[in-house]
């Protein structure tokens, strides 16, 4: 087959969305609790700045990785959102669940 040269990360794009819509099809996108958070001091992005990640999220039992928009962080966790479907979904996960990259399509 041939390659989309005018959308090269089109499929990877496109199977991360499958991959999050069959995990989410396994239970609501868990998150850390305010007592594994606790009474920490947060750090936001800036609405005008955009930080990418690769994050492991977790749907019920069924563990996905894909591509977040870091919104805010702690010494411990950070604090991403994630579109499925067109729903924005936000949860806190531990950092070294979470990798930075340089920009929305370097995960795929």
């Amino acid at each position: 087959m041939g390659q989309n040269r005018r959308h090269p990360h089109n499929a990877g794009r496109l199977a991360e969305q499958r991959e999050l819509r069959e995990a989410r099809a396994n239970g609501p996108l868990r998150r850390l609790s305010s007592e594994q958070l606790g009474q920490r001091v947060v750090s936001i992005v800036p609405d005008s700045m955009q930080l990418w990640g690769l994050a492991w999220l977790r749907f019920g039992d069924v563990d996905v990785r894909a591509t977040v928009r870091v919104r805010r962080w702690t010494d411990d966790a950070v604090g991403v959102e994630v579109d499925v479907d067109g729903e924005r979904l936000r949860c806190w996960v531990w950092q070294g669940a979470c990798q930075r990259i340089a920009d929305q399509r370097a995960g795929w």
